[in-house]
């Protein structure tokens, strides 16, 4: 006997999607490292080019980016990028569906 589910990711947000490694070294690592000698903004954009390259336009997954880079977003209101471990080739093959959430407030 088979059972299928059907498997959706939701975003309610917008969330920076980086390769949980780069050349074989920890993308969290490298951003440490770079943090040394650069400053967030230098980081964060080597990190996005890092991600679009490794990953491509997550934007064409209904994953958007926010505006502000991820380390910095992370100092301002810590919230931490996703290290992606898999799931995007599921979003890719359809595995999994992404879908926009409206969260009401008041």
């Amino acid at each position: 006997m088979s059972f299928s589910a059907l498997t959706h990711s939701t975003r309610a947000l917008q969330v920076h999607v980086l390769p949980r490694e780069m050349l074989g070294v920890s993308t969290f690592g490298i951003a440490m490292a770079l943090l040394k000698l650069l400053p967030v903004q230098v980081v964060d954009r080597i990190l996005l080019a890092a991600a679009r390259l490794a990953l491509g336009d997550t934007g064409k997954l209904g994953l958007r980016r926010p505006k502000t880079g991820p380390i910095e977003l992370k100092n301002l209101t810590g919230r931490t990028p996703v290290l992606d471990v898999g799931t995007l080739a599921h979003i890719k093959t359809g595995k999994i569906k992404v879908s926009s959430v409206l969260v009401a407030t008041g």
